[in-house]
């Protein structure tokens, strides 16, 4: 087969074939170039280094430009930028000019250097209108969008969308639609708007099995695993997570590579499996100190959870400045609410402030609130903090009113383990491995956490603490009821049983590890942490189930427990003169406790000193309810 043959297979789009026949023809630099460039519009990047080295090396004008393009994606982004520089004088062809344009500023992006590849970009994006050519330009509309995206500038990302995925539809090669409809995906989950980007993701997949654009595929579905994250489908998360990991490793794709690394370390280290996370993440094969901000963010992340406060404070700083320095807004907002965690648990309450309130600034700046709800999910106590301090509580109204009601974020099981996760304050929940179980009797529940908080009891004891009103045969029915409902639907490992058979003492089974709301709220008023307890206690201990003296008594002891340091706090800051402090205490007081009077005027006295009086007029007014 001649070499124009060659040529014309490519021009085709005969990737496959160009690949296998030049394999065994290809001597020229143009062989070269039409198959390094096949390679890399299939995704096999690692096999197209070769061919498009060689392609420049013996001058051909596009195989040099696509060298260029090679190295970014490759992640030498430093190599790629100097590359288009040395060449730039040297490339004559119209096309290529621009081609070189656009792959330089994406580079220049990639490297940290926004303002300059923007420009470079928007350079190139005229010259192609200017050229008339509508799918070459919208093309670029992709790159400029995602960039624009990674910047927070979700309107203009959104105008430049439409754009492309309007002229791409008539174009006869898929990957670039399935590029832009990608992007698209990225702009609706950011957003939060689950539904389109459900609908987005079904028609790219149904484009992206009529190709065999790898990597495009391979983009796809990292933000698949995205939507499926943002929708709490945890273990379809996961087993996307480790398909796009294994295809970033086999295409080579730096960008890919970093962000599945990152996010299944993420992963794993929310299951509780530290070990695995850390090899993950030390696994990508650079040494620390040339790690990508993604990475030093995700080491922080892990070092909080893992109880190294300091050296997560230290990893996300780090992290922080990378990704300011980069233009990179959404990003540093969720280190920043990381890093405020942090500083929060290290006593730093005046650096938690700071890096709070431009978090929280930001976010409404962006107006991308939603794909920061799983980090606020695990972080509640620093919503609690910012609502107690008086410079930030003004900026989470807007933010908790379209945030909704934070419940926690299900944790996944480590190997060999159930995990549990029993939501008692506020509600009635169970989960089981990220997913909330329904169960057959109302009070299964009331048993599991009983058993939770006492184990060894005997039925007799169980029917006596939580079912006292009822006939002593029927009670000790439902409890072997209950019982029956847990294994049922948890598995019948869940309980096990010891001691004489008439009356065996029943516990937990030994492989099931259980998050109780109530144990982590007592733990937070013992350290102190007024933010987190606050976060924590969401309403009453287990509301709507059958009440009985015991039930009663924790519920007063929660109860009473958050008031009393509430009370201790608002004296605290009363003697320091910050009333503004004390209304706001008042305020959590009376949530917990919305009958107490004394703490109502109180909250009145207090808000005399500085509210604007609709303010203090609507505090006098629930005083005076309450008093008629």
């Amino acid at each position: 087969m001649d070499k124009s043959d060659l040529q014309v297979l490519f021009e085709a789009q005969a990737y496959d074939a160009v690949i296998a026949h030049a394999a065994i023809s290809a001597t020229t630099a143009a062989d070269h170039a039409w198959n390094g460039i096949a390679l890399l519009r299939t995704g096999r990047l690692k096999e197209a280094e070769g061919a498009l080295h060689r392609a420049a090396i013996l001058g051909h004008p596009e195989g040099t430009v696509e060298y260029g393009n090679l190295l970014r994606l490759l992640g030498r982004f430093d190599d790629a930028c100097l590359h288009f520089q040395e060449i730039a004088e040297h490339i004559q062809d119209p096309e290529l000019r621009l081609r070189l344009l656009r792959w330089w500023g994406v580079a220049q992006f990639q490297a940290g250097h926004p303002e300059e590849g923007l420009r470079r970009v928007e350079r190139a994006w005229h010259g192609y209108v200017a050229h008339g050519d509508d799918q070459l330009t919208a093309r670029v509309s992709q790159s400029l969008a995602q960039m624009h995206l990674l910047l927070g500038h979700t309107d203009r990302a959104k105008l430049l969308l439409q754009e492309a995925v309007r002229a791409l539809a008539l174009g006869t090669d898929p990957r670039p639609r399935l590029s832009a409809l990608k992007i698209l995906l990225d702009l609706q989950l950011s957003s939060g708007d689950l539904a389109q980007a459900q609908a987005t993701l079904t028609e790219a997949l149904a484009l992206s099995s009529a190709t065999d654009a790898q990597r495009e595929h391979a983009l796809l579905l990292g933000s698949a695993a995205e939507l499926y994250r943002l929708s709490g489908e945890y273990e379809q998360y996961a087993r996307t997570l480790v398909t796009v990991a294994q295809q970033a490793e086999d295409l080579g794709d730096f960008n890919l590579r970093v962000w599945s690394v990152a996010r299944l370390a993420d992963h794993q280290s929310l299951q509780g499996l530290h070990g695995q996370a850390l090899e993950t993440l030390l696994g990508f094969g650079q040494l620390p100190q040339d790690w990508p901000p993604e990475l030093w963010a995700t080491d922080g992340v892990l070092r909080r959870r893992r109880g190294d406060v300091h050296g997560g404070y230290d990893s996300l700083e780090r992290a922080a400045g990378g990704f300011r320095e980069a233009g990179r807004m959404p990003e540093m907002i969720r280190v920043h609410l990381h890093l405020a965690s942090c500083a929060l648990r290290l006593r730093r309450e005046s650096v938690t402030v700071t890096l709070l309130q431009e978090a929280l600034t930001q976010m409404l700046r962006l107006r991308q609130l939603f794909e920061f709800k799983p980090d606020l999910e695990e972080l509640s106590e620093l919503l609690q903090f910012a609502v107690l301090d008086p410079e930030l509580s003004p900026l989470l109204e807007p933010l908790l009113d379209r945030l909704g009601h934070l419940t926690g974020q299900p944790r996944l099981p480590e190997d060999g383990a159930m995990q549990l996760q029993l939501s008692t304050l506020g509600r009635s929940a169970v989960f089981k491995d990220g997913t909330e179980i329904s169960f057959a009797y109302l009070n299964t529940p009331l048993v599991l956490t009983y058993l939770a908080l006492h184990p060894g009891r005997t039925r007799a004891q169980m029917q006596l603490d939580l079912f006292p009103e009822r006939d002593a045969r029927e009670a000790a029915g439902y409890v072997r009821q209950c019982i029956w409902d847990l294994r049922d639907k948890l598995g019948p490992e869940v309980i096990s049983f010891e001691g004489p058979h008439k009356s065996p003492r029943y516990r937990l089974g030994r492989l099931v590890k259980v998050e109780l709301d109530l144990q982590q709220f007592q733990q937070a008023i013992h350290t102190g942490e007024l933010a987190r307890a606050l976060a924590l206690y969401r309403g009453e201990f287990l509301p709507g189930v059958e009440e009985a003296d015991w039930l009663l008594q924790m519920r007063d002891e929660a109860r009473l427990t958050l008031t009393f340091e509430l009370r201790n706090q608002m004296a605290r800051y009363r003697s320091e003169g910050d009333q503004r402090r004390v209304v706001l205490l008042a305020n959590q007081l009376l949530r917990a406790d919305p009958l107490d009077v004394e703490v109502m005027q109180e909250r009145v006295d207090a808000a005399r000193t500085f509210a604007p009086a609709p303010e203090l007029a609507r505090y006098v007014a629930q005083l005076n309810r309450m008093l008629n």
